[in-house]
């Protein structure tokens, strides 16, 4: 579990991606006051609802998130790894 020194809200979003996973996190979750620090299996999320989460990022924002490339189950690691996955993709497609 990761510690975070800044205190969370619920409205803790610092990005329009990190906003969109937390609203996914929290919708599949069934946690609207989670907040993006969050660790998902601290609230009582299952194996089974992480992956729900990862299915419905995939779904609605194009990124495929394999569950062991996290090291924390959070809303915020979640969107960081979206974003850097985004960037991969963008940077590969102007290669090829």
């Amino acid at each position: 579990m990761t510690i975070s020194n800044r205190q969370s809200s619920p409205d803790d979003a610092e990005s329009s991606v990190e906003h969109t996973v937390l609203a996914i996190v929290r919708e599949v979750l069934g946690r609207p006051g989670l907040t993006a620090d969050q660790d998902f299996f601290d609230v009582g999320a299952t194996s089974l609802a992480f992956v729900r989460v990862l299915a419905e990022v995939h779904r609605q924002m194009g990124v495929m998130v394999h569950p062991a490339d996290l090291t924390e189950a959070s809303a915020r690691a979640l969107a960081g790894h979206v974003t850097a996955s985004a960037s991969r993709s963008t940077v590969a497609s102007r290669g090829a």
